[in-house]
C-alpha cells in the first residue's frame, strides 16, 4: 500500500498487503489510524515528512497471528511526526523500528502500549542527525504470567547535533514472578550541547494500592484492572476522533477485566 497524504484530516485504513509506504507532502496535517494483523508475516514500512509536516500515526495490530513490523520513517525540516504501536492482541509481535530526524527543527514522538501474553519485542532507534531536532520514546507494558516483553529504546546524538534533546520513559508492569521481562534503554551521545535521559520501572502491582482498593468494594481482578488501566489507557487519546478513541477504551478495558 502506498499512501501520499496532500490534504489536511483524520484517516482509517486497513492494512491487507506486505508493505506500507507514506509519504506526506510539505505543510500537510494528517492523522492515519492502521490496523493489521500478522497473515502476510512480515511488513514492511516507510515514512517520509516534508518540511512543515506533521503525521500522527497509529499502527494497531488486531491479529493473533506472530508478525514482524519493519518500519522507518525520516522526518524533514520542522515537520513532526507521533507513532504509537498499539499492541492488545495475543500473537508474537516483533517490532523494528528507526527514525531520521535530518534536518532543524524535525520531531519525533513514538509510543507504545502493550500486553504481553506471550512474546513482544521491540527495538526502537531514534537518530539525530542535525540541530535542533527533538526524540520523545514513551513505552508502557503490562507483561502476564510466562509472558515475555522486551524493549530496547535507543536515542542517538550524532556529532554536529548540538541542541538536540532525546529522552525515553519505559514503564512495565508485570502480573507474576514468572515472566521474562527486559528493558535496556540506550544514549548515544557524541555531542555536548545537548539534552538526553532516560527513566525506567519494572515490577509487580503494589500490594497496597490493591489493598485499598479492594477495600471499597472491588474484587482482586477488577482492582488489577483499574492499576494496569493506567499503563494502557493514554494510548485511546492520542486522536480527536472520538469513535476511535470509544474503540480503543472499551478494547483496553475489556483486556484488562474491567468488562466482558
Amino acid at each position: 500500500m502506498k499512501l501520499n497524504i496532500k490534504n489536511d484530516g483524520f484517516m482509517e485504513y486497513t492494512l491487507e498487503d506486505k508493505t506500507l509506504d507514506i509519504y506526506v507532502e510539505k505543510g500537510t496535517h494528517a492523522s492515519l489510524y492502521v490496523s493489521y494483523n500478522g497473515k502476510n508475516n512480515v511488513i514492511s514500512s516507510n515514512i517520509a515528512l516534508e518540511q512543515d509536516a506533521s503525521l500522527t500515526l497509529m499502527m494497531k495490530n488486531d491479529g493473533d497471528e506472530d508478525v514482524e513490523l519493519i518500519q522507518q520513517a525520516e522526518v524533514q525540516k520542522d515537520a513532526s511526526l507521533t507513532v504509537a504501536y498499539c499492541e492488545l492482541n495475543k500473537g508474537n509481535t516483533n517490532v523494528k523500528a528507526k527514525y531520521y530526524l535530518l534536518e532543524s527543527g524535525a520531531f519525533a514522538q513514538i509510543k507504545s502500549a502493550c500486553i504481553a501474553d506471550k512474546k513482544k519485542d521491540f527495538t526502537i532507534q531514534c537518530i539525530h542527525e542535525c540541530p535542533y531536532t527533538t526524540g520523545l520514546m514513551e513505552n508502557y507494558a503490562v507483561v502476564k504470567d510466562k509472558a515475555s516483553y522486551r524493549m530496547e529504546a535507543t536515542g542517538k546524538i550524532e556529532k554536529g547535533a548540538h541542541d538536540s534533546a532525546s529522552h525515553q520513559t519505559t514503564r512495565v508492569l508485570t502480573m507474576s514472578e514468572k515472566h521474562n521481562s527486559e528493558v535496556l534503554p540506550v544514549l548515544l551521545i557524541d555531542e555536548n550541547e545537548v539534552k538526553a535521559s532516560h527513566a525506567t520501572t519494572l515490577g509487580q502491582p503494589d500490594e497496597n494500592q490493591l489493598y485499598y482498593l479492594q477495600t471499597r468494594g472491588l474484587s482482586r481482578s477488577q482492582a488489577l484492572g483499574l492499576l494496569t488501566l493506567g499503563y494502557l489507557l493514554p494510548i485511546s487519546e492520542l486522536f480527536d476522533n472520538e469513535e476511535i478513541k470509544e474503540k480503543l477504551k472499551n478494547e483496553i478495558e475489556k483486556k484488562v477485566g474491567l468488562h466482558a
